[in-house]
């Protein structure tokens, strides 16, 4: 079972809303979202670290529990063996999926309309081939586009897996010699939100916080 915990915002937080959540991380990572320009980017960052500590803590984690956090030579953060999590936010949403079975990835992209042609070298001759036969092209590039980088935010080697490399296939998508279970979740209709696993994946719970 995967545990998804999100939440939403469509304006700054208030002063007051802001500085309780902001003192309940280490230094470390109040850095990190302080680092970011766009209030939406603090907010977003800010947002998904406390969706993580609330979701840590369903699981017996204790409240400091993010002091422990380390980073892979890829800077994925993770906190144990026993315990898996991974963080996505597009527009308002953010998100944050934890898994106790294995891996997981999460990715969700707001649904806004671009340019296909500047994606073509991410994209295989089947897939690109696929896109200009559906019938909704915009709704078939975003689960194409989440599936992949929802199995890339679960390897956690980041960039250095081409999308071209992921292959995507029902349920299930590949990557070298793994493979990987996928599930859509439907949050928002005018977004898209993919969540991957190296395992079967027997249920999602969604919270929303």
């Amino acid at each position: 079972m995967i545990d998804v915990f999100y939440t939403h915002f469509d304006a700054p937080l208030t002063t007051d809303t802001w500085d309780t959540y902001f003192q309940k991380l280490p230094q470390g990572i109040q850095t990190q979202v302080m680092r970011f320009k766009r209030w939406q980017d603090r907010h977003s960052s800010l947002l998904g670290k406390i969706l993580l500590l609330e979701a840590l803590k369903q699981y017996g984690y204790p409240s400091d529990c993010l002091n422990n956090l380390s980073y892979s030579p890829y800077n994925r953060p993770f906190l144990d063996d026993s315990i898996d999590f991974n963080i996505s936010h597009s527009g308002g949403y953010v998100m944050c999926a934890v898994n106790k079975e294995g891996r997981v990835g999460i990715d969700i992209e707001r649904m806004k309309p671009l340019n296909f042609a500047e994606f073509r070298s991410y994209m295989t001759t089947e897939e690109w081939n696929t896109m200009q036969e559906v019938s909704d092209q915009l709704e078939y590039f975003y689960e194409l586009w989440t599936v992949k980088e929802s199995v890339i935010k679960g390897e956690g080697r980041g960039l250095s897996i081409p999308l071209l490399d992921i292959h995507w296939v029902g349920e299930t998508a590949s990557v070298y010699k793994s493979l990987w279970y996928i599930k859509k979740i439907i949050i928002d209709p005018g977004y898209c939100c993919h969540v991957a696993a190296n395992h079967k994946i027997s249920a999602i719970h969604t919270h929303k916080v």
